[in-house]
């Protein structure tokens, strides 16, 4: 592991960096697709976006959001996005990923951090990334993707 990487708080110049991490990560997208989603969450403080900076570059990312549960008191952390560059990946930068986001989430008063990972053959290594992490199984997710009601 390169002794050069640093972590911080990303910025709209890391947009190309994070389209291409984004893709890594399995959700292609588009340079305008990715300012609109990044000026959406970076305007919001329930989000924040670090990266992983290696020579200038950002080579890895991890975004995270925080909220009030229901069924618990205080708030909470989900890792909504975890990647690291293919180039670098194996490398340690996804554990110093996490570490940050740990940190970052102790920092602001936060006792728990979760995350969803698809249940998909390549996404094995992934898990059991996470669980080395200290990360446990504990849910099953669901989804369903709503059609856009018309306005009258």
């Amino acid at each position: 592991m390169s002794t050069d990487v640093t972590i911080r708080h990303s910025s709209p110049d890391d947009l190309p960096d994070l389209v291409t991490l984004m893709d890594q990560l399995g959700y292609p997208t588009t340079y305008a697709d990715m300012l609109e989603r990044y000026t959406y969450l970076a305007s919001d403080p329930s989000y924040t976006t670090l990266v992983a900076e290696l020579h200038g570059r950002a080579v890895g990312m991890i975004g995270l959001q925080t909220f009030y549960m229901y069924e618990q008191s205080g708030r909470h952390c989900r890792i909504a996005a975890l990647v690291v560059h293919k180039q670098h990946r194996g490398s340690g930068i996804g554990r110093i990923l996490i570490q940050a986001a740990e940190h970052w989430a102790s920092a602001h008063g936060i006792t728990t951090v979760s995350l969803n990972s698809g249940n998909r053959p390549e996404r094995q290594l992934a898990h059991e990334f996470y669980a080395q992490m200290g990360y446990t199984a504990g849910s099953t997710g669901f989804s369903k993707r709503l059609q856009m009601l018309q306005h009258t």
